[in-house]
């Protein structure tokens, strides 16, 4: 009998879930003003998909589950301008990034909850450091053995995505060099980072006991892996991108994970399997992508041959071609390749910068108008 029941999903339908910044116009930096955002919103709206998170300069916005990534950008959409309307009754703006160019974490409020308080009392600095913002992502899975088949598979793909959505150039104040500084932070936690490579449910079961039994976790939200399982809701959840300042930008990442499991379910479905990348690749490849960004080249194989970025979304979007056309996402595959011929938001950060005042408007500027600032 099964220890952790995966409620289970006949189709491939997708939730998605972002992480924004409450920021006061006049200094640029965050203001705590969530809670009274949200209950402001509850008392004229009712219950939206908007809830408060771990301190409270952010707020996180959820979807229904979505047949497809274009129902999922509605519902985003349509939440994010009830909030920026609320939050301007409070002289708050909006933006979206994987981190904010200069806050503070020692000064970040927390939000007053149970579960942050353990965390704080748990990790410590750690926890008080994870002032930063994503995207997640979550696909409907059959079972638990369909959802680590697919977990195993999509490992191939983080840094891809992790890439495009880098957008956590700065921290503190500082160019840290890197495209995606975000991520970085949850390799510090003791079960962040890239997933346990497990081959079935069974394996996943009994590591959990493990985990449970040795107090290391106290439910599976202490996993803070890249990718995912969600028995709750029956997915798997891909957890590694920055927050990208637009809905544009995350309607696309949307459109490319969902058309990527799709992809590869049907794959699963005629008999191949997909075994995850050996550890060294999978820490390689995101560790390039999150310095380089779309910059990076690409381990292939076990004998270290490499590729381009480029090259390996080129490959990528052809093997794609079918599905995506069936799924009506070609203008946002082509938005993508756009995006990495013009520049991801950790790109159009630095144009902006030095001045860190300047990033902060770019960011107000493309979240309001739902488009990146190329020109």
């Amino acid at each position: 009998m099964s220890t952790l029941p995966f409620k289970e999903n006949k189709e491939i339908q997708l939730g998605v879930e972002i992480e924004i910044q409450l920021i006061d116009p006049t200094t640029g930096d965050l203001k705590p003003t969530g809670a009274e955002i949200l209950q402001s919103i509850k008392n004229t709206h009712g219950t939206p998909r908007i809830k408060s998170e771990l301190f409270q300069s952010m707020l996180e916005i959820d979807t229904p589950i979505s047949k497809n990534a274009m129902d999922a950008a509605h519902s985003l959409r349509d939440s994010l301008s009830l909030v920026r309307a609320t939050a301007a009754k409070y002289d708050t703006q909006i933006i979206m990034a994987g981190t904010h160019p200069f806050a503070h974490y020692t000064e970040g409020e927390l939000t007053p909850h149970t579960r942050y308080y353990q965390l704080v009392d748990r990790n410590q600095w750690i926890t008080r450091r994870l002032q930063i913002f994503g995207l997640h992502v979550h696909l409907g899975m059959r079972n638990g053995d369909h959802a680590m088949a697919m977990n195993n598979a999509l490992c191939h793909y983080l840094p891809i995505i992790l890439a495009l959505s880098a957008s956590s150039p700065y921290w503190q104040s500082q160019d840290t060099g890197l495209a995606s500084s975000r991520i970085t932070f949850f390799e510090s936690m003791p079960t962040g980072g890239p997933p346990y490579l497990l081959n079935t449910w069974s394996e996943f079961e009994a590591l959990i006991q493990r985990l449970m039994f040795s107090k290391s976790i106290t439910s599976l939200k202490d996993l803070w892996w890249d990718i995912r399982p969600n028995i709750e809701y029956g997915t798997i959840e891909i957890r590694i991108a920055d927050c990208p300042p637009t809905i544009t930008e995350v309607e696309a990442l949307v459109a490319l994970i969902h058309s990527l499991a799709v992809f590869i379910d049907a794959e699963l479905q005629s008999g191949q399997l997909f075994s995850p990348p050996p550890e060294w690749i999978l820490r390689e490849n995101k560790w390039r992508a999150s310095r380089y960004g779309i910059q990076c080249e690409l381990i292939q194989d076990i004998s270290g041959r490499t590729s381009s970025f480029l090259a390996s979304w080129q490959t990528l979007r052809e093997t794609l071609k079918s599905t995506s056309a069936r799924l009506g996402y070609d203008p946002l595959f082509d938005f993508l390749s756009q995006l990495i011929h013009r520049g991801p938001s950790y790109l159009r950060q630095r144009r902006q910068g030095p001045e860190l005042q300047n990033v902060i408007q770019h960011l107000i500027w493309e979240n309001k108008n739902d488009r990146p600032q190329w020109d």
